[in-house]
């Protein structure tokens, strides 16, 4: 391999949420979590070293999206996913979670319901509750491990004239899911039927797994002119903690009333880091994003032959897309807080609690398999033995 996925990078005392806000028996234990959605890994080097020149310039003015940056961002688009974006569509926010609260707030009204397909990635449901809209949720139906949209409940939904938006998770988070052509073509006639218009959060679209395609919902037949597409660096080169996204707003009326509502709400300026990050990232790295999704695949391998062979009473999700594991540990007969009390204080473990994706979770876990193979292995053999201390 070109790159380096197999070193440790010491966090601790960086700020990092993973790290400084760990369960207190694991903070400082050197214990790698596998909680927030951030890497375990360095960034491209290519990105490194424009950040480290772009900081050396030492002027961080505020700083606009234009030129160089929208070539980057347009160029990755089109190789990435054969997406053919205009400069009138864009708008930049400081990350997909504050787009989402911007498009909730720009298209629907106090009280107006907004579909979510849960189990969800948790942001959602404060973008809907904390501005005083109603969730309604399309639950997704698990079949044989692997989940499904539950079509004839969305039509359902949808067809309550107090319904206004979806906010669709494509790849879904936590499950995994790599929604096809076919699935987003009928969110897509569903939502153009009843009016619905569709808020795609796409910010694991580039972390693709073998033998999947990512659909851009703007590409779908018919969906260009009724949704928001939410786009970022962030989980792709690990780069989350410059705060910066690419919206796109097809339809030029919808684009007006969205980007008029960010500015309402305070956007407006690419973080003067991010600016030059993207640059690098989008023009130079796409090497660097291939290998990392090699490593990503084989650490999903090396879970699923682990829990296999060493722990068969749980069950793996098929992972299609993002670098999130779904486990099912309800065998265990455990409830959430005692399942999760059961992963630290036993196994050693900080992972995430499914059941802050909603009801829906519970008994489940997300582990982030973004991290060295050598921690993921410790991370499974502490879990063999606390399961099997806990059977006798």
């Amino acid at each position: 391999m070109k790159y380096d996925f197999t070193k440790k990078i010491d966090r601790l005392n960086t700020g990092a949420y993973k790290y400084d806000f760990m369960p207190e028996p694991l903070r400082g234990s050197g214990i790698v979590p596998m909680t927030v959605a951030d890497m375990e890994f360095s960034a491209p080097p290519k990105v490194n070293e424009a950040v480290a020149k772009a900081a050396f310039h030492g002027c961080y003015g505020y700083t606009g999206p234009q030129g160089e940056y929208l070539e980057a961002v347009r160029h990755w688009q089109k190789t990435r996913h054969d997406w053919d974006i205009e400069d009138d569509w864009y708008v930049v926010t400081n990350g997909v979670v504050q787009a989402l609260g911007v498009a909730v707030r720009a298209f629907t009204k106090e009280g107006d319901g907004v579909i979510i397909q849960t189990p969800v990635y948790h942001p959602f449901y404060g973008a809907v509750r904390d501005n005083g809209r109603r969730i309604v949720e399309n639950p997704l139906i698990a079949n044989n491990g692997r989940y499904e949209m539950d079509f004839d409940d969305l039509e359902k939904k949808a067809s309550d004239p107090s319904v206004k938006m979806m906010l669709l998770c494509s790849p879904h988070n936590p499950i995994g899911r790599v929604w096809t052509a076919d699935e987003l073509s009928r969110v897509a006639d569903i939502a153009k039927r009843h009016g619905i218009l569709v808020v795609s959060d796409e910010i694991h679209n580039d972390l693709i797994m073998p033998g999947n395609t990512h659909t851009v919902f703007a590409k779908v037949p018919g969906a260009s002119d009724n949704c928001v597409v939410c786009t970022a660096i962030s989980k792709t080169f690990n780069l989350a903690g410059l705060s910066c996204s690419n919206i796109f707003v097809p339809n030029a009326l919808l684009k007006e009333k969205f980007a008029e509502q960010a500015h309402r709400d305070g956007c407006g300026c690419v973080p003067y880091i991010a600016r030059f990050a993207t640059i690098a990232a989008y023009n130079e790295c796409a090497d660097w994003l291939d290998e990392l999704i090699s490593v990503i695949r084989s650490n999903y391998a090396l879970l699923c032959d682990f829990i296999s062979e060493r722990l068969p009473e749980f069950t793996v999700t098929p992972l299609e897309g993002t670098y999130l594991a779904w486990i099912d540990m309800r065998p265990l007969g455990l409830d959430h807080k005692a399942l999760t009390e059961f992963l630290v204080e036993k196994a050693m473990i900080a992972d995430n609690d499914g059941e802050m994706f909603g009801s829906a979770g519970e008994g489940f876990r997300r582990w982030n398999l973004a991290l060295p193979e050598s921690e993921l292995h410790a991370a499974l053999s502490r879990l063999e033995k606390a399961v099997k201390e806990y059977r006798k």
